[in-house]
Parts: C-alpha cells; structure tokens; sequence
C-alpha cells in the first residue's frame, strides 16, 4: 500500500503540474455527455426503453461510467500497455523491488478522468431523486455497487491489457472488449439477444453490477439473489484476472531494446 500511495502521488504531481491544461481536462470530460444525452433523446421519443424509464437508465449509466471513470483514473497505464511491451520499457518494471502491476496501473494518473466521475454521479443522483424503488435500503447498497463497478472495470482493463504479452498489440481488442461493452451495459440487458446478454452477465460481467441489482430494487423480479450478482462477478473475476496475468509476464520476452 505505502508503495501503491507513493507511485500515486508522483504520478498525481506530473499531472497537476500544469493547472490550467488539468481543470480545462476535467471540465472537457464534464461537459462530454454523448451517450447519455443519445438516451435521452431516445426516450423523450418513445419515453421508455422496453420499460425501463429514463431516471432507471440514468442510473445504469452512472454506475457503468462511475466504475469506468474510476478505473482510467487511477489505471491508464495498462490503457496504453502495449506501448510499454513493444518498447521493451516493461522490462524496467520487473527489474524494480515493486509489483509490476501496480506500477503499470500508476504510469499515469489520468485526472481528467475526474470530470467523468463528477458527470456519473451527477447523472445517478438525478436519476436517484426521481425513481421508485421496493425500499430504502438500495441507499446502503449503493456505495458496494459503485466499488463493485471499479472493481470489474480494473479486472476486465487488467486483462485486456495482458493480451499485449501474446499479441503485442491490443488497442483493438481493448476498443471491443472494453470500450464497446460498457457503452452497451448502459441499456437494459432486456432489450439484447439472449447471447449477447449473457456475455455481458457472464464473461465481461458489467449486466452483474449494472442491471440486475437494479432489477431487484425496481420491483422487476423479487429474485433477492440478483443482489449478489456484483459479489459473484468480483470473486469469479479475481482469479481469473491474476491467472492471465500471471501467465502473460511468464510468456512475456524482452525486445532487448
């Protein structure tokens, strides 16, 4: 930990240097509000989606983009990992008396990400204010949902970015496997084909901490079980994640440069 808060704040420090470049960042990543903004124009159209009322969607995307938000803050390095394992810098980072991991997660501390975060929790207490839910209870919940979210967003970026130890390359994999699903777990999982649901509930987990929870608290299904549906993705992803990469720096080879 004390060497996880050292690498944090030197990399904070780099960031921040240069004051006017970082607010102007943060408020550029406030301001940015795409594909939230494409929902809303859906739904004061058709003012449901299979449903699912524009406040309930606005808190599946808060939760999707809290998780995500958090994640490029503080993990941009393996965003870029294949930069590090075609220049053979990796190298440097085995050699150091440090976790390879966590000095690939502190690379960079991306703080205009702060003003995705700010925007997420924006959108989710609007949202918060104008649904109904069974009881009050999903308030105390909330905050494990949001973590659970941060949690899944750094396993699935950690493995991604290992697929650079086989590939070299992974921009496109990252662009599919990451980018291109969290935009989908913003919706319902209702309104996609059974396959793709179960994908994203199953293998890339973000329908476990985004649409089932809330499920259960709008009164969709009295399943209380979909409440541990965050939990289940977290324990079944973690040692998955530390296998492949584990298994990656075993298969990783210097570009001796």
């Amino acid at each position: 930990m004390r060497i996880f808060l050292t690498l944090f704040k030197a990399s904070f420090r780099s960031e921040a240097q240069y004051k006017f470049d970082f607010f102007i960042n943060i408020l550029g990543n406030i301001a940015i509000l795409g594909d939230f903004l494409i929902t809303v124009f859906i739904l004061m159209r058709f003012k449901n989606i299979n449903g699912w009322l524009l406040q309930e969607v606005s808190l599946m995307y808060a939760i999707t983009e809290f998780g995500f938000g958090v994640y490029r803050f503080i993990g941009d390095g393996f965003n870029n990992f294949e930069v590090l394992v075609l220049s053979g810098k990796f190298d440097t980072l085995l050699i150091r008396p440090a976790s390879a991991l966590v000095q690939v997660m502190l690379q960079k501390v991306d703080l205009k990400r702060l003003g995705m975060v700010v925007q997420a929790l924006a959108v989710g207490i609007w949202g918060l204010q104008r649904c109904s839910f069974i009881d009050n209870s999903i308030y105390v919940y909330l905050p494990f949902l949001l973590l659970a979210s941060v949690i899944v967003n750094t396993q699935i970026g950690i493995m991604l970015a290992a697929v650079a130890f086989w590939t070299g390359k992974n921009e496109d994999i990252v662009v599919l496997g990451h980018y291109s699903s969290r935009t989908a777990a913003q919706y319902p999982a209702s309104i996609y084909n059974k396959l793709f649901s179960s994908i994203l509930t199953f293998i890339i987990p973000f329908f476990s901490v985004s649409y089932y929870p809330l499920v259960y608290y709008t009164g969709r299904s009295e399943n209380i079980l979909y409440l541990l549906a965050p939990l289940l993705a977290v324990v079944a992803m973690t040692p998955i994640t530390y296998i492949i990469w584990s298994s990656g720096i075993k298969r990783y080879s210097s570009t001796g440069t």
